[in-house]
Formats: structure tokens, C-alpha cells, sequence
């Protein structure tokens, strides 16, 4: 008789950890450019506009605001950092090259999420210097460490001789 368990595939733990340092790589690098660089919005205005898109204009006076938008950003990043070690774990091209599929990833990431971000009414056009900002984090800050953390936690464990 089997028991009970149920094991996850082997690439949502490297996903998982992906997930996380590339959420917090990505909020660091715009906290500091966003908020304590060109002071664009401010610590609760970043994580209000996120939750924005759940709870509309609700989320700039609710008390849930941040924490929400936070929780939101993590499940996102979460989630973009599982499908990535998903493609990973089935495409050696991706695990193998970790910088060219982390720009093209990090690009990839930034458009979509743009589009979340119209399909949820919250898009502001932005800037010139904003929009290469965006780009910026999105590949150099996200999709470059998600890659390079998938591909760590990915390798074969080396068997010990």
C-alpha cells in the first residue's frame, strides 16, 4: 500500500526560490530608483497601485492596500519564477543559457505584465526614462536571476564518488 503523499514536480522548488529573488531583487532595484531615486510615487503609492488592480481606487485609502500589494507582487513574481523553471526543466536551450533566455524572459515579463496592467485599467504611459527603467528591472533585476537560479538549483546534484 502507497501512502498518502503527494510530491511536487521538480521544478516548483527551484521556481519557488527563482520567484523570490527575483521579487526581491525587482522591488530593491525600483524602491531605489522609483521611490528614493526620482521619488515618482512612495513606499505605500508603489504597493497601492499594485493592489490597485484588485481593488480599484479602494486600494490608495484601504488599510490592506500595501500588504496586499506586496502579497500580490509576490504571487506574481512567484508564479512568473515557477513557469520559468517549468520551460527550464523541459528545454536545455533555456536551463543551458541562462543569460540570453533570462533578457529574453525578463523582456517577455515586462510586456505582459504591462498588459495585466491595461487589462486591469491601472496603466500610466510612461516616460521615456521610465519605460527604460522598466526595462532595466525587468531584465537585469528579474529575469536575470530568475534564470541563474533556476539553472543552480536545476543541476543535477553531482553523485559523490
Amino acid at each position: 500500500m502507497q501512502s498518502g503523499s503527494l510530491s511536487a514536480p521538480p521544478y516548483v522548488r527551484p521556481g519557488i526560490a527563482a520567484g523570490l529573488v527575483g521579487a526581491v531583487t525587482l522591488d530593491a532595484y525600483l524602491l531605489l530608483t522609483v521611490v528614493a531615486g526620482v521619488r515618482a510615487l512612495t513606499f505605500d503609492g508603489f504597493y497601492r497601485h499594485i493592489a490597485s488592480g484588485v481593488l480599484g481606487a479602494a486600494a490608495y485609502a484601504s488599510p490592506v492596500g500595501v500588504p496586499l500589494g506586496i502579497a500580490l507582487h509576490v504571487a506574481v513574481s512567484l508564479t512568473w519564477g515557477i513557469g520559468y523553471a517549468y520551460a527550464a526543466a523541459r528545454t536545455p536551450q533555456v536551463r543551458e543559457r541562462p543569460l540570453v533566455s533570462g533578457i529574453v524572459f525578463g523582456i517577455v515579463v515586462m510586456v505582459a505584465m504591462q498588459l495585466v496592467q491595461i487589462a486591469a485599467n491601472i496603466y500610466r504611459i510612461p516616460s521615456a526614462a521610465m519605460l527604460a527603467n522598466s526595462f532595466v528591472a525587468h531584465v537585469a533585476f528579474f529575469g536575470i536571476p530568475v534564470a541563474y537560479v533556476t539553472q543552480r538549483l536545476l543541476e543535477p546534484k553531482a553523485e559523490a564518488a
